[in-house]
């Protein structure tokens, strides 16, 4: 089973739920990039724990907690309201499909984040 926990709207969207597996495997989304979530034993020669029993829902509500956390930090990325410069003719672009739509009009596809 396979969980991505979005940082943004603090939820956990589960697939494989449904087919029996034994195993799952957390990932967390910030509007962008997905990573592993894995528990490490602290004073422990062991390495992180990546993967954990299907079973477990307390790791699932740690994981919700570890995602309201970083949306109250704003860590995440909202690719539709994210405020881009083109770093080639520094225009003001709002979210992603501002981007692509002026990349498709005018080729520049140099953007930054401001």
């Amino acid at each position: 089973e396979i969980c991505v926990v979005d940082t943004q709207s603090v939820r956990i969207d589960r697939f494989g739920e449904d087919v029996g597996y034994t195993k799952r495997v957390l990932l967390i989304y910030d509007g962008i990039h997905y990573d592993p979530l894995q528990r490490k034993f602290p004073g422990k020669d062991t390495p992180p724990l990546t993967l954990f029993s299907s079973s477990d829902d307390v790791v699932l509500a740690q994981a919700l907690e570890l995602a309201d956390e970083a949306r109250r930090k704003r860590q995440f990325t909202d690719v539709n309201r994210f405020t881009l410069r083109c770093m080639v003719c520094q225009k003001g672009l709002t979210g992603q499909t501002e981007a692509r739509e002026h990349a498709r009009d005018s080729g520049h596809t140099n953007f930054g984040e401001v």
